[in-house]
Order: structure tokens, then C-alpha cells, then sequence
């Protein structure tokens, strides 16, 4: 049995980074390791959050034993946190990495572990953001290069370390997240949703900014309704922008019979029913790395729609898992919709998502974590089964 500390959100933090946390842990702890989580006391101060709260809307508590000491602004809690892996004592440390706000405090902890010889590696989520700052690359190359070594999640992000001269030792796939059970009949879901039964469904998921393309989806519906009358789409997460600027555009377009917009973070008990209402999941994204949306929709054996950006063609293989259009293409998009109902593309796809979410499962990044464990303290999988 190893000893391994997870450093990131987790609950009752919210979000994709915080749910994958956990999910890491759960599938770590299943192959007989000893997990904690070294998370935050703050992880954003409220003027640089843009959502409406940084926690779980339900009851939640990690699924591993959690210090909850480090706040990217106080120095001091860094050292706290410092102490707080002395005690603990891991045999590898994971820094879950999504933002350059979190460098300064993470490449501390991470030079005092190369110092003191224990082993600390990053998982990678993204090396730059969407929205760039002119110290990100100087704060991510700084970290990146404190850990001993770097796991991505997709190509793209891959070509971000190589960017920055730290390339990638490791490269996965997002896996898919099992804690949200199967999926509910499609009836009673619309149900639920206030939907038509019998209509065709589209559902944009996750919190809206800018990049994700929600305006590009939203001009694309005036054609795909007049193929598809009474198409439907389901907006479901919190906005992370003006929504003002969106509703103006719905009305403007005369979709407001048609657009169900549920403007808040969707909490984990409440995911199921949104991809059980869909026929299709799409991500009209203007950049991206990857995306945790499409390991849910695999998930829910939903197919979808992306651009063709960062890593999202690299997971969801054109007319097998669903269809890829150029980004900012209005047109594209509306035909690749369009087609997915007229042509009878729904089966089929389905088909290439349950063939391809075999791909998706948690094995590979367990495994490759246990490989760069000290020698004498790897789990081997069999001694456990």
C-alpha cells in the first residue's frame, strides 16, 4: 500500500476539477492505496470567483481524509501546508493544475518536496487559461518545473508544456466519472424538466463564458427550427458573464419558446436528469484542452456535437461518437444538428460512444501514478483482487 496526497478542491468544493479529484481518490483507494487530499481553506478570494458560491449546493464530504489549510494569497498557509505533508509523510504527492493563480503557492510546496526528496508530479488540466494574463506562462513554467513529472489530458495541453519547455511526460485521456450512476428514462426526465416528451432535445451543459460558444449555438437555432419546429434546447449552468447579453439574443431571435435556460450550477444529484433529457450534447466551443462535459455524455451514452479545438476531436471521433464542425461556424453547426435527427444518426453513434467508453475508465492514470512511486511501495493489482 501506498501513501498518496492529492493536492486540489475537493468537497465540498464544487466543479469539474473538484468532482475529478474525488473520483481520482475513490479509484486510487480501490486498488488498496492510503489517499489524503492537502485542499483549501480559500481557493479563490470572492473579487476573482465570478460564480455565485465556490461550495457544493447539497451536503458533501471528501471521500478521503482532507486538510483543508491553503489559501493561494497567504503565504503563510503555505507553509502551513508544508507541514501538513511532513506529518503525513506521502509517498507521492498529485497537484491537480487548472490555473497559473495557484503557481506561486503550488511551486513552493512543490521545491521544498524536491528538496526533501519526496516525489510530486502534476496532473495537468490546463497549463494556460482561456482568458491569458502576461505573467501565466512565467508562473506555469515555474511550477511545471518543480515536479518531477507532468501528466496531460489531451494533445493540446501537451502542446501548451511543450510551449512553455516543460514538455508532457504522460498523456491520457479525461476519464469517466462513475459516481453519477446510470441513467433515467428519457420520458421521465422531460418530464421532470418541464420538456416535450416526444421532442428533438439539444442540451448545452456546464458554466457559460465566452469561449464556450453558447452565442454561436444560440444563432444557429433560427435554421435548425426550421428543419426541426419543435426542437428544444436545455442551457443548464451557472453564468459566468453577463447574462443579460444572452437573453437579449434569445428574444432577438424568437427563441424564447424554445431556449430553457436554468441559470445556476447543476448539482451533482440533479446531472442525471439534464443528459437523461437530451438526444444530443453539444459543445459549440471557440477554444478548448479538453473538456469534462464529454466523459458525461459518454457517461449517459449521450453523442455530441464539438468544434474542432484543442482536444475535442481527439475524443469524440467524427461520425462515430457524434460530429465535429469547424469553431464560430454557424452554419456547420445548425447541419451537423439537422443531421443528427433527419439522417437517423442517433443509434448509431450511440453505438460508438458505448464502444469508446472503454477508453475512458480510470485504470491508465492510476496505473501510470503507481509506476512513479518509489520502489517498494507500488501496488500490485492482482495481490488485491
Amino acid at each position: 500500500m501506498a501513501r498518496l496526497t492529492l493536492v486540489g478542491p475537493v468537497a465540498p468544493y464544487r466543479g469539474g476539477i473538484a468532482h475529478f479529484t474525488e473520483a481520482l481518490a475513490q479509484a486510487l483507494q480501490a486498488r488498496g492505496h492510503q489517499v489524503r487530499a492537502l485542499s483549501f481553506r480559500r481557493q479563490y478570494p470572492r473579487w476573482l470567483f465570478p460564480g455565485r458560491q465556490q461550495t457544493e449546493p447539497e451536503p458533501t464530504t471528501a471521500s478521503m481524509p482532507a486538510a483543508y489549510v491553503l489559501d493561494p494569497l497567504h503565504p503563510w498557509t503555505w507553509r502551513q501546508a508544508v507541514r501538513t505533508l511532513q506529518q503525513q509523510q506521502p509517498d507521492l504527492v498529485v497537484f491537480q493544475y487548472w490555473l497559473p493563480f495557484f503557481a506561486p503557492a503550488y511551486g513552493v510546496i512543490a521545491r521544498w518536496l524536491r528538496r526533501k526528496g519526496i516525489r510530486a508530479v502534476a496532473l495537468v488540466h490546463n497549463a494556460l487559461p482561456h482568458e491569458r494574463h502576461v505573467l501565466d506562462a512565467a508562473l506555469s513554467r515555474w511550477f511545471l518545473r518543480q515536479c518531477r513529472a507532468r501528466i496531460v489530458l489531451s494533445t493540446a495541453v501537451a502542446q501548451q508544456l511543450a510551449a512553455l519547455g516543460v514538455p508532457a511526460e504522460v498523456r491520457l485521456v479525461h476519464p469517466i466519472d462513475p459516481r453519477y450512476g446510470p441513467g433515467r428514462p428519457r420520458k421521465e426526465a422531460r418530464q421532470r424538466l418541464g420538456l416535450p416528451v416526444e421532442a428533438p432535445v439539444l442540451l448545452f451543459f456546464g458554466f457559460v463564458r465566452r469561449y464556450k460558444g453558447l452565442d454561436v449555438l444560440l444563432e444557429a437555432m433560427p435554421s435548425i427550427r426550421a428543419a426541426l419546429p419543435d426542437v428544444q434546447l436545455i442551457v443548464a449552468g451557472e453564468f459566468y458573464e453577463r447574462p443579460e447579453y444572452y437573453q437579449e439574443r434569445i428574444r432577438a431571435l424568437g427563441l424564447t419558446s424554445c431556449v430553457h435556460v436554468h441559470d445556476h450550477y447543476i448539482p451533482e444529484s440533479s446531472v442525471v436528469w439534464y443528459f437523461s433529457a437530451a438526444d444530443l450534447v453539444v459543445q459549440p466551443y471557440l477554444a478548448a484542452t479538453q473538456s469534462g462535459v464529454v466523459p458525461l455524455a459518454f457517461h449517459f451514452e449521450r453523442p455530441v456535437v464539438v468544434t474542432a479545438v484543442g482536444g475535442l476531436p481527439e475524443v469524440v471521433p467524427h461520425e462515430i461518437a457524434g460530429f465535429v464542425v469547424p469553431p464560430d461556424d454557424v452554419n456547420a453547426l445548425a447541419e451537423a444538428v439537422v443531421r443528427f435527427f433527419q439522417e437517423g444518426w442517433a443509434e448509431r453513434l450511440t453505438q460508438g460512444v458505448r464502444r469508446l467508453r472503454t477508453r475512458f475508465g480510470w485504470d491508465p492514470l492510476c496505473e501510470t501514478l503507481e509506476q512513479m512511486l518509489p520502489e517498494g511501495c507500488a501496488t500490485i493489482r492482482s495481490k488485491i483482487d
